[in-house]
Formats: C-alpha cells, structure tokens, sequence
C-alpha cells in the first residue's frame, strides 16, 4: 500500500517535474556528471550565474502536461470504485496535489496508462505502464503461482527499462522495494490480507470517537466500549431488524424469487423513483421478442417453430430464414398457447409469458444487480460517477452476407451505453427488467490503439436493431474520454467487489501495456532501441546556481562549465 503510493508519487512527480515531488533535479543531474555517465543530461552553467538543464526523455512540454491533467480532470469511475479523483488535479498550472493511498491506488493501477497514451516517447510510456500492470497483477484476488514467478522475474526487466530513462536518483528504497514483492506475496498470499487499508480504515472509525479534543485517549476508549455494547445488545433483535450483524452490502440485488419461471424469479432492486409510461409498440414488441427468445425455457417452442419455417421456405437463404423465425416467432407461440391447450409443456407461467404484456411499463433511473449499480445515461450527466456503462457477451450467428447458408456460430462482446430500464409485467407478480442501451459490437466504430487499450466511439450512433438485453445479463464497464481523438472513448473493464474469479488464467507476458480486466497482448520495447536521453523540440529548465549548491559541488560546477 505504501510502496505503490511513494513508487506513484515518484512516477508521477518525475513526469509532471512537480516541485518537490520530482527526482529530476540539479543535484541529480550532478550525480550524472560526477558519475561521467549520460553527457547529454549534464548541467551547463550560463553566465549569468545560472545553470541550464537539458530536458531529459521523460520530460513532457507544456501541451503534454494539460493532455495528462484533462484526462484525469475529466474521469468519471463507478460509484463506490474511487474518490473523486478530480479534486487533486489542477490544470492551470498542470498539477497534481493532495493524493490519497487510495488515489494513488488507482492512479497507478488504472488511471494512470490511460493518461500516458498520448504523451511520451514509446520507449517511455512502455516501462511505465509495465510497472503499473506489475502492481495490477500483483493485487489481484486469484493467484496463480505460476504467475508470482514469471512476476518475480518480470519486475526485474521492468526496473532495468526505468533505468535506461530516469536518473539514478529516481530509484530509493521504495522503488527497490518492488522488486521484492511478488516473492512476499509467495510466501504470505494475496496483499489483501496484509496491506494497511483495514487498518487505516478502523484507525479513522477510532479518531471519529474523539468528542474531547483535550482527552483523546479517554474519548476513544468510552466510544469502542459503546460500540461493543450495542454491538452486544443487537445480537438479541430479532432478525428482521437490520444491525451491523445482518446488515448487507450496498449493492445487495435482493436474491430474486423461487418456484416461478427463472426469467421472471431473476435478482435486482431498483432505485430511484418509478415512473409510469406508455411504451411505443414497436419497441413494446421488440423487448417482448427479446424475452422470449432469451428464456431457456421456451427453447423448444423455437426449435419446432424454425423447423417449420425451413419446411415452408425451403427456397429460401438460412439468413432469410433467421429473420422471418424473429419476426414471426411471437405471434406463432401465442396461437400455439391458445390452441394447444393439452400440451403438458405449456405451464401457467409459460402461459402468461406467451399472452403477452401490458402495454403500460415501469421506468426507473437505477437498478442494482449482478453486484453492480446502474444508472441511466441521462441521470449521471452532472454527477461524478458514471454507472451507465453496460457490456454484454453473448453467443450469435453472424453471417458474411446475405446469401451466406452457412452462419458462423461465437461468442460476440457488446459494449453500450444503458439509456432505459424497463419493467415489463405479464401477470401479478410476473415481471421482466430489461435495459435499453446503445450499442456497439465491431466495425468502424471500435479499435485498438498500439498500447493496447480498446476504443470506442458512440457519438451520432444509429439505434441497435436489438437495443435490449435482460438486467441480469448486464455487467458494468466505464470509459475514459480520449483527449486527442475527440469522441473516443477508452474502455475500462470493472468486476464487482465481492466477485472472485477462480478460474482465471492471468499472464504477465501476455499483457503488458493496459490494464483491462481481460488478458491481451500488448506492444514490447525492443531492447536494443536506442533512446535518445534528451527530448528534442523542449525548453530544458533554468534554475539558479546559488540556491541549490552544497559543499563540494563548486568542483563540478566548473567542470561544467
């Protein structure tokens, strides 16, 4: 927790050239010229008692800097993923200020990459992003052990990239540090049973008890014995009243209803107020089709329906076909319902399912599921979170033309934007939540830039033909605004709080620039580039001779010069 903080501050410092802050100073230029190492890099002494240094690799202009602080400045993340990381940025003049453990948790595990991907030399930003994946690895909830070792070997590589680019002064202590953290998290596990935020946590609940500025000790001591007391006392309630024993998490989706059909006993809760609206029919029958098309159990029904509309359309293309199966399926199922009365398949819920829905529908402005809060795009446009961020995988046929008989069946990831979310109702009790979203799957409207990181752009986007997908299907994504590239947006994967992948493969080797959730394979730095130590095209800085000089650096002065 500390060494991700004080490596971030450093990263950060050295970047921005914060006062203070960077490890890129007279002194350590210095250090460089009493070594006889990087000549480039050595300070020149001007005669007006003056000393120039030349701007180094890391060394970001004046319009870098304000691309770096915007996109920070500018960030919105899931309610509950992170303070308000705005507050610490300020643009005019670009800086970075105030950051908490937490800040700079995020900061470096996320943020971070995506504030590089426009600024600085590729031999740069590479190292640096690295080193955040390795602090992105080396917090996750799942290890693998194979990882911790190709961890282990990779910090090495990364700290010799750093080398070859900052100063020798950059590397203290808690860089170092670094290196032996992944053979630490061998030995005692993951970071989260060891880290210091609980601590830090309780340690604030400890000073709230405080009442008596002049008597802390005896505040803190009456106020945990309080807490002890009604903690005690509450273990005698009944079970229906909430204590800090049963009390669930925020984002708790209620765990839905049994012995009803699955697609209408699906967990959530909405939020918000609710708003009664009549729906237009056409999107009325595609969120109905949407429904009975995503039931399991109404599987076979359409199985024999597509069965026969091949017989009836023989002439006809397979993508043809698909198409009148979709359009024609609805009103097929409820003829069936009506006149098959005998049919044992059929239950009361199947029933109710295929005599279709109210054409009167609940709107909400949130809804919590899946571990995840939702809001609609329209509800978080002067807030600081964003939660209107959807992503779907789902299994499709796709199609390489329309004359194409041969579909190709696979997994396809949909990323959207969530405008609605509708309540439909079939019978009492008997409701469907479904979200209406923009989407985009592939095409011209998503890419991958050469960091690594998956763009998005839904600016003037045409509605989706299929613009609905059921609640429970939703997981949440955020996006980041590109500050070059105006109306794209960088894709941010999120998983919720209490989640843990078990089964998750992850490889260092495999990722090695972003810090998406998912494994993918990134740009490498060639090894034997050559990098140029000073940046050119920058102003190098000027700072006085008289206010940074100790004893026996008036040798190297005039070496210099």
């Amino acid at each position: 927790m500390h060494i991700e903080k004080n490596v971030c501050d450093s990263v950060v410092g050295t970047l921005m050239n914060l006062d203070g802050k960077t490890k890129d100073h007279l002194k350590a230029r210095l250090d460089l010229q009493e070594m006889g190492i990087r000549p480039e890099l050595h300070p020149k002494v001007q005669n007006n008692n003056k000393v120039y240094l030349p701007p180094a690799c890391f060394s970001m202009d004046k319009k870098e800097k304000d691309i770096f602080c915007r996109v920070l400045k500018k960030v919105k993340v899931p309610d509950g993923y992170a303070a308000n990381i705005s507050r610490c940025v300020e643009l005019k003049p670009p800086k970075l200020f105030g950051l908490k453990s937490h800040d700079s948790h995020i900061l470096m595990q996320q943020l971070l990459p995506i504030a590089l991907r426009n600024v600085l030399p590729k031999h740069v930003r590479y190292p640096v992003m690295k080193l955040c994946r390795y602090y992105k690895q080396l917090c996750s909830k799942v290890f693998n052990p194979n990882d911790l070792v190709q961890m282990e070997n990779e910090i090495g590589k990364i700290l010799c990239d750093l080398e070859r680019i900052f100063p020798p002064s950059f590397f203290d202590v808690m860089v170092h540090l670094s290196v032996h953290l992944a053979s630490e998290a061998k030995l005692g596990g993951t970071v989260h049973y060891r880290w210091m935020y609980p601590v830090e946590r309780y340690l604030s609940t400890l000073k709230s008890y405080i009442k008596n500025r002049s008597k802390p000790e005896g505040s803190i001591a009456e106020g945990y014995l309080a807490e002890e007391c009604l903690s005690f006392c509450s273990l005698y309630l009944s079970s229906d009243v909430e204590t800090i024993h049963n009390k669930t998490s925020r984002n708790y989706d209620d765990g839905g209803f049994e012995d009803i059909l699955p697609i209408f006993s699906m967990s959530g809760r909405p939020i918000g107020a609710t708003v009664v609206e009549i729906l237009d029919l056409d999107i009325l029958a595609k969120a109905h089709s949407y429904v009975l098309f995503n039931c399991n159990e109404v599987d076979e029904f359409r199985t024999e329906h597509l069965t026969n509309v091949r017989h009836e359309n023989r002439k006809l293309c397979e993508h043809e076909i698909q198409r009148l199966h979709s359009e024609t399926f609805e009103s097929w199922f409820q003829d069936h319902e009506l006149h098959t009365r005998g049919d044992h398949r059929i239950t009361e819920d199947l029933r109710n399912l295929a005599s279709g829905l109210a054409e009167f529908v609940k709107k909400y402005k949130g809804f919590i599921i899946n571990g995840f809060r939702f809001h609609t795009k329209d509800l978080e446009q002067n807030r600081k979170t964003q939660n209107s961020g959807v992503m779907l995988e789902a299994m499709t046929n796709s199609f390489s033309s329309a004359k194409d008989n041969n579909p190709i069946v696979g997994d396809v990831t949909y990323y959207g934007v969530l405008n609605d979310i509708i309540e439909l109702e079939y019978a009492v009790d008997r409701k469907v939540v479904l979200f209406h979203c923009d989407w985009i799957s592939n095409g011209s409207r998503k890419k991958q830039d050469e960091n690594g990181f998956t763009l998005l752009n839904f600016e003037g986007l045409n509605p989706h033909n299929d613009p609905f997908i059921l609640a429970c299907q939703a997981q949440q994504v955020f996006y980041v605004a590109d500050r070059v590239d105006k109306g794209w947006k960088v894709l941010i994967k999120t998983t919720p709080r209490d989640s843990y992948d078990m089964n998750e493969q992850t490889c260092l080797e495999n990722v090695e620039t972003h810090l998406q959730s998912d494994t993918s394979t990134g740009p490498q730095l060639d090894e034997n580039m050559n990098i140029e130590l000073v940046r050119r095209g920058l102003n190098g800085t000027v700072v006085d001779k008289n206010t940074l000089v100790f004893d026996g650096d008036e040798d190297l002065f005039e070496a210099a010069s």
